[in-house]
């Protein structure tokens, strides 16, 4: 939703056109009330879907062509999301802890992220100093310009989809 905001004149602050988008293909008969998985994708019950590059990929590559996923990253409208890590306060072994956290974070770890076809946070400083396998820069798809929203700007746009879904795309997605 969010990213079909971004795609149709949108901004992280201004969710609304991504309802409007879906309003469009809800009215010419191109929005299938259901929720994508890779089953329904598999048995060609979904055809088109929206979803994290890193999962279409996955999901692309583990397929092995059966049925063929053709993943595409779009010009406009690229989303990012992060996921946070901490230490808990009362981790009973903290160090080793922070020593995975150390791992991860390295060039190593950020290798296999990119492995993972996940787009890891140090990714611009391994391509800076070279730290990517050619290899594995290859298979990676374009995605340069995505927008990281803010959590007060994540949550000011779930209660506009939230809220105006309804009105808007009028149809329940199960």
């Amino acid at each position: 939703m969010y990213a079909a905001a971004l795609a149709n004149g949108g901004s992280l602050d201004k969710a609304q056109p991504g309802l409007d988008f879906f309003a469009k293909l809800q009215k010419a008969g191109n929005l299938l009330p259901t929720i994508a998985t890779p089953e329904t994708i598999d048995s060609y019950a979904t055809p088109v879907t929206i979803r994290w590059t890193y999962n279409a990929l996955a999901h692309r590559d583990s397929a092995n062509g059966t049925p063929d996923i053709d993943v595409s990253v779009p010009a406009t409208g690229r989303l990012a999301g992060i996921y946070t890590q901490a230490i808990s306060a009362f981790a009973p072994h903290p160090n080793a802890a922070r020593l995975w956290m150390e791992f991860l974070y390295s060039d190593e770890g950020q290798n296999l992220w990119l492995k993972g076809n996940c787009n890891p946070i140090r990714y611009d400083d391994l391509v800076a100093h070279d730290a990517i396998p050619p290899d594995v820069l290859a298979n990676l798809p374009d995605f340069s310009g995505a927008l990281f929203p803010t959590l007060d700007q994540l949550n000011a746009a779930s209660a506009v989809i939230s809220e105006g879904w309804d009105a808007t795309v009028g149809v329940d997605i199960k």
